[in-house]
């Protein structure tokens, strides 16, 4: 940030308050104007229910993208208090939703944003650990020698940016696409903290083939053991062990959430196990994963859609080709 800026500290629930103070006062020290704002986990699980069903696509909150767009700076703090607030939820009322809110995601990108967790109780027994257990985790991934991290990525980006063809070989898994001309981005823990990926959008009408995602799949709801299968850059067949039915509803949500939005390759060593947080999960070296749904314009995607859900597949064992050459075998990259 800057002096002068104004700062919008986007609260995810209340636990992460001692978090949201503490750069509040960094953001006054620094000469700018914040402002704290929260929404309780709870809050969302009531919207989702209680809102009249004609009102939720078009629930829009014009208040809080008008504060967006006030913003020069947008700073998430994830910090839920139940991680499973949605979990029973009505799958066809959270599709609505998730287009409603898709306006404040497009007015987010424009800003100088980041998005980081604090660690509560809820995070850390969703991963199965202790809350100090969770801590040392959480900041072993965030507190990295992010120069060398970063030319880890280089070496990524470049080998994606003069790559046609990326092909991944797994468990269940033969898939094929295309990422010509496309840009690759690294994350570099500028805009998500931690870092420690590269990613690009693949063509929208190249995916062919099929891919199983050995991790739960969770966007609101876990889903588990996901099966997609695509022709011609369309999901042609899906299945699911578990909220089958919640896939079905995101995947037809509109055109966009039928074709892939996404791909990655987790590159950050200090990962080392699933949390079910998609924001150290997708990082975690020796994975990939792919999002259904909306592109990011800064890779050159095109692909438009009120859902962008990231699903992850470990690589060991399996392999990630580019134009029929390993870039990764059993989740070592070729230069390690």
């Amino acid at each position: 940030m800057k002096r002068g800026d104004h700062v919008l500290i986007d609260l995810r629930d209340i636990a992460g308050f001692e978090l949201a103070a503490e750069i509040l006062k960094e953001v006054v020290r620094l000469g700018g104007r914040p402002l704290i704002i929260a929404l309780p986990s709870e809050a969302v699980r009531d919207i989702v229910d209680l809102m009249p069903i004609e009102e939720l696509p078009i629930c829009t909150p014009q208040h809080y993208l008008e504060a967006l767009k006030a913003s020069d700076v947008d700073i998430i703090i994830v910090s839920p208090a139940n991680t499973r607030i949605l979990e029973n939820a009505d799958s066809k009322r959270m599709a609505m939703l998730q287009k409603a809110t898709e306006p404040l995601f497009e007015e987010q990108l424009k800003k100088r944003w980041n998005v980081t967790i604090h660690p509560t109780n809820a995070l850390a027994q969703e991963a199965g650990m202790s809350l100090t257990e969770y801590k040392d985790f959480a900041y072993s991934a965030m507190i990295r020698d992010w120069n060398a991290e970063i030319d880890k990525m280089k070496k990524l980006k470049a080998i994606m940016e003069k790559a046609s063809e990326v092909q991944l070989i797994g468990k269940d898994t033969d898939l094929s696409f295309s990422i010509q001309g496309r840009t690759a981005v690294i994350d570099d823990a500028k805009y998500n903290l931690p870092g420690g990926e590269a990613f690009t959008a693949p063509i929208d009408d190249s995916a062919t083939g099929t891919i199983y995602f050995d991790l739960p799949a969770i966007y609101g709801k876990e889903v588990t053991d996901v099966r997609l299968t695509f022709d011609k850059g369309v999901i042609v067949n899906y299945s699911a062990s578990k909220n089958d039915s919640f896939l079905k509803e995101m995947i037809e949500t509109d055109e966009g959430s039928k074709r892939l939005g996404e791909f990655g390759i987790g590159a950050n060593r200090g990962i080392g196990r699933f949390t079910k947080r998609i924001l150290f999960d997708e990082k975690m070296a020796g994975t990939i994963h792919l999002a259904i749904g909306d592109a990011y314009k800064e890779c050159g995607g095109v692909n438009k859609s009120a859902v962008h859900w990231d699903m992850i597949k470990t690589m060991k064992p399996g392999k990630i080709l580019m134009d029929g050459e390993p870039v990764q075998i059993d989740g070592k990259f070729f230069w390690e």
